[in-house]
């Protein structure tokens, strides 16, 4: 597959910091690319950009996303409403090279992603997956490494769209995640590949891999998201202009219907 990275992959300050509490990104635009527009997109923004990079002897990153839901498919079904709202934990891995199984980082989040049109708000909570395991099932008393406001204020939010719901996983996805940002900050540009759907997968699991066994289906080759704050600058608007939004597209309701395909 390809390996689509910047030649000029200097560490951003923002590399050590996934945006813990309220993500502060008002607005996003998704895109699924052919690799020509691919590599175009990635010139055109190249100057005005720094990569991230979490690991410097390991620089390929990877994000596995499990979705949760309620056995109504109440997250599923808000697709339908307006606001599609998605209930996740991310965790991430890297890797030295393609043929290398990742590893698992440790850094592992709960969030809370609600959007319209392209329109978006998102809450996030980092602990330790065995953190996480215990606010998904309602404990009231933790012990969390950061208990700085912004995260406090994350917990406090989701515990109260926990209450009363009954979540369980129903998909995890798996990509290799190039990341850009610019404006200081204000625009961060994610460059997803060998997107993965698959059955849901154990909070924590070790193994760090995904083979073509377990997966159920393939996404897209590219999909390239654009998440900004405040006004687009007139650089980003016009290395987009001949692109094609696709702005009804979502990782979780592509599988979430090829995995009710394959159980059928």
């Amino acid at each position: 597959m390809d390996a689509l990275l910047l030649e000029s992959p200097a560490s951003h300050p923002a590399a050590t910091n996934h945006g813990f509490g309220l993500d502060p990104f008002e607005r996003e635009q998704r895109f699924l690319l052919s690799r020509t527009e691919t590599v175009a997109f990635l010139r055109a923004v190249g100057s005005k950009c720094t990569q991230e990079r979490y690991d410097t002897g390991r620089p390929l990153a990877y994000t596995r996303t499990t979705y949760l839901d309620t056995a109504d498919l109440s997250y599923f079904r808000s697709f339908e409403n307006g606001v599609a709202r998605r209930l996740r934990v991310r965790e991430y891995a890297v890797a030295s090279t393609l043929d290398e199984a990742p590893m698992l980082t440790g850094v592992c989040c709960l969030e809370l992603k609600q959007s319209t049109g392209n329109a978006r708000s998102k809450i996030r909570f980092s602990a330790s997956p065995q953190t996480l395991r215990r606010v998904l099932a309602g404990e009231a008393q933790l012990e969390i490494d950061d208990d700085s406001p912004a995260q406090l204020m994350a917990l406090s939010a989701l515990r109260a769209e926990l209450a009363g719901r009954c979540v369980m996983p129903c998909l995890t996805t798996w990509y290799r995640r190039t990341s850009l940002v610019g404006e200081e900050g204000r625009v961060r540009i994610t460059l997803d590949q060998d997107l993965s759907f698959c059955p849901p997968e154990t909070l924590g699991d070790e193994s760090g891999s995904i083979t073509s066994g377990q997966a159920v289906a393939r996404g897209p080759a590219r999909i390239l998201e654009i998440k900004y704050c405040g006004d687009q600058p007139d650089w980003l608007a016009c290395a987009t202009a001949q692109l094609a939004a696709a702005p009804t597209f979502s990782k979780f309701r592509m599988g979430m219907m090829a995995l009710r395909r394959k159980a059928a």
